[in-house]
């Protein structure tokens, strides 16, 4: 069993998210699997410099004090099944709209939520 010590966490990819806040007049930044956590500045680059270093002192502190590290979902945990239920009005336009492309009914829903995940 790997020991999971700094290196070991600072290599997981942790998601860093980056938006500009028109309210405070800076960018804003967490890492979503880490409560409680929020830092900003005037760049993407300053933020995302404040959000490693702030992840390097989570990190540490909770080693140090045997507290559980919250890790990312990891690719290797998924299937690519989905068990999706729905009314039966949606499933016939689903059915529907899917033939009007050519398409089946999960290639029609997996092209639609490809569109949504894009940034």
């Amino acid at each position: 069993m790997t020991k999971k010590n700094l290196d070991y966490y600072l290599n997981l990819p942790f998601t860093f998210v980056i938006n500009w806040s028109d309210v405070d007049e800076c960018f804003l930044g967490s890492i979503v699997e880490l409560e409680r956590n929020m830092t900003c500045g005037q760049t993407r680059e300053e933020v995302l410099s404040n959000l490693k270093e702030a992840l390097i002192s989570y990190v540490k502190t909770s080693i140090d004090n045997n507290m559980e590290i919250p890790e990312p979902i990891n690719l290797r945990d998924f299937k690519g099944i989905i068990t999706y239920r729905t009314s039966k009005e949606r499933h016939y336009m689903l059915a529907r709209q899917a033939k009007l492309y050519g398409k089946s009914i999960n290639a029609f829903i997996d092209e639609a939520i490809a569109e949504k995940l894009r940034y």
